[in-house]
C-alpha cells in the first residue's frame, strides 16, 4: 500500500433515531460499519484509510476540509441520507475530485439517478459469514471508481461543469485563526441565548460559567499543539498554555478579541 495514497471516509457518525429499530446494533452501528467493513475494504483497495472525525461541531472542522481537498479518493456513505455527509460530498464534488459512493440496503435510494452516479450497496447486518465477500466487493468498487474517474468527479462529466472551486492559497496565520474563533464563539453565543431563555431565574453569571468551559477547547485552534489549563481570576480568567510561546502581538490580539466578546479579562500565561 502506497503511503501517499489516501482515502478519506465520510459517513454518518451515529445512528439517527428513526433508524435505531432497523439496525440491530443500535447507536454504534456506523462505528461497526467503519471498523468491520470500510477500513479493511479501503486498505484492501490499496489506500491508507482516513476515518471520519467524531468531534461534534457546528462548523466543518478544518481537518475534514483538508482531507476532502487533498486525498486521492473519498469513500462516501449516503446511508440514512445524512445532511453532513451530503455537505462534505458537495465540497468534494466542487473540487472535481473522485468519489466512491456507497449505501446500505435499508436506504432505499440516493437522490441521484443511478445512471449519473454509480454506487455500491452493502449489507448493513455485517454478518461474519458475509463480511469477507462484502469487503472484497467493496474494495473492487473502490478500485473501479478510481479507474473510471481518471482523477475527476463523475458528476462533472455528466453536467459539463467548467469551473471548479479553487483551494485557498493564503496562509493560516493568527488573523485567520481569530476569525475562526469568532465564528465558533458566535455559535456558542446562540447556545447561551437558548440556555438563558430556559433559565431566566438563573443569575447571568452562572449561565456564562456554563458556557465558558465550551470556549476553551477553541483556544486550541489559536494555540495549536499546546496543552491548556485555565482558572478563574478576579474579573476574568487566566489561560495557561504550554509549548511554543506566542509573540506579544499575538497574545494581545487574542486577549482583545476575548474581552470584546465576553466583557472579561483573559490573561495568557506561558509555561
Amino acid at each position: 500500500m502506497a503511503e501517499d495514497k489516501k482515502c478519506f471516509i465520510i459517513m454518518p457518525i451515529s445512528t439517527p433515531d428513526f433508524m435505531l429499530e432497523k439496525y440491530h446494533d443500535g447507536k454504534d452501528h456506523f462505528k461497526h460499519v467503519l471498523q468491520c467493513l470500510f477500513m479493511p475494504s479501503v486498505e484492501k483497495a490499496g489506500y491508507q484509510a482516513i476515518p471520519p472525525t467524531a468531534k461534534g461541531t457546528d462548523l466543518i472542522h478544518a481537518e475534514v476540509v483538508h482531507n476532502l481537498e487533498t486525498t486521492e479518493m473519498v469513500l462516501c456513505d449516503m446511508s440514512c441520507l445524512n445532511p453532513n455527509v451530503f455537505f462534505e460530498f458537495g465540497i468534494r464534488t466542487s473540487l472535481n475530485k473522485p468519489v466512491c459512493v456507497v449505501k446500505d440496503e435499508l436506504t432505499e435510494q440516493v437522490p441521484f439517478d443511478t445512471a449519473i452516479l454509480n454506487y455500491h450497496e452493502y449489507k448493513s447486518s455485517l454478518e461474519p459469514w458475509h463480511l469477507e465477500a462484502e469487503i472484497k466487493a467493496l474494495s473492487e468498487h473502490i478500485a473501479a471508481s478510481a479507474e473510471r474517474s481518471k482523477n475527476e468527479n463523475t458528476l462533472w462529466k455528466y453536467f459539463g461543469l467548467k469551473a471548479r472551486a479553487a483551494p485557498y492559497e493564503g496562509e493560516s496565520g493568527t488573523e485567520a485563526k481569530l476569525d475562526y474563533l469568532m465564528m465558533k464563539v458566535d455559535s456558542l453565543s446562540k447556545k447561551l441565548t437558548t440556555r438563558w431563555e430556559r433559565l431566566q431565574r438563573t443569575p447571568r453569571e452562572q449561565v456564562l460559567e456554563m458556557v465558558h468551559p465550551d470556549l476553551f477547547p477553541l483556544l486550541e485552534v489559536v494555540l495549536p499543539d499546546r496543552h491548556l489549563n485555565w482558572r478563574p481570576i478576579a474579573g476574568g480568567y487566566e489561560v495557561i498554555y504550554y509549548g511554543q510561546q506566542m509573540t506579544d502581538d499575538e497574545e494581545r490580539k487574542i486577549r482583545e478579541t476575548l474581552k470584546k466578546l465576553f466583557g472579561k479579562e483573559f490573561r495568557l500565561k506561558h509555561k
